[in-house]
């Protein structure tokens, strides 16, 4: 697993999901899924963040974050499901790493048309399907906050909380990290 340093963390932007502490408690909750595999195990079997609800290890995750769990507790379970199929953790924002060159080639990890249908997923079940495939193309390496805070974001915006500006709305944030790797 990748830790990062104080520089990479003053760079990473979040919007909603943006304290300090709230990070550790979930990078806490995060390693301890590799000492627990059969929690791992039993997260990444599930299809759908419904699915997660019911699972020990999501309740685990719920217990280092219990605003999230009040606030938001269908995007935590997402989040605890996709966190699962990250096996390495990564310094570079997630959707920055969607439109970085696969394998040192000129093509992004991602295509712009998979991306363009995961900007366009209308509930969190498509979300969540597109997520994990997005992280299976990156080989389970992903900034574990990075993704927390845009499902989060995504989901807060589903619920009709969007900021007044659009350069901090969900689509907007995650669109000019993934071109600014493709262009």
């Amino acid at each position: 697993m990748s830790k990062e340093d104080s520089k990479s963390k003053s760079r990473l932007h979040c919007y909603v999901f943006n304290t300090p502490e709230h990070w550790t408690s979930l990078r806490q909750w995060w390693e301890w899924l590799d000492d627990n595999r059969g929690e791992r195990a039993r997260l990444r079997r599930c299809e759908t963040p419904e699915d997660v609800l019911l699972q020990s290890g999501f309740h685990a995750l719920c217990r280092k974050l219990p605003e999230w769990e009040k606030s938001d507790l269908i995007g935590l379970a997402a989040v605890a499901g996709l966190l699962s199929h990250v096996a390495e953790g990564s310094d570079i924002d997630f959707a920055r790493q969607l439109g970085s060159s696969k394998d040192g080639g000129d093509r992004a990890a991602m295509s712009e048309l998979r991306f363009q249908q995961l900007m366009a997923s209308e509930n969190i079940d498509e979300l969540y399907s597109r997520l994990r495939r997005a992280i299976q193309l990156l080989k389970r390496n992903g900034n574990i906050i990075s993704l927390t805070d845009g499902v989060l974001h995504w989901s807060r915006e589903q619920r009709s909380i969007y900021s007044s500006q659009p350069s901090q709305r969900f689509k907007y944030a995650w669109s000019k990290a993934y071109f600014s790797s493709v262009l």
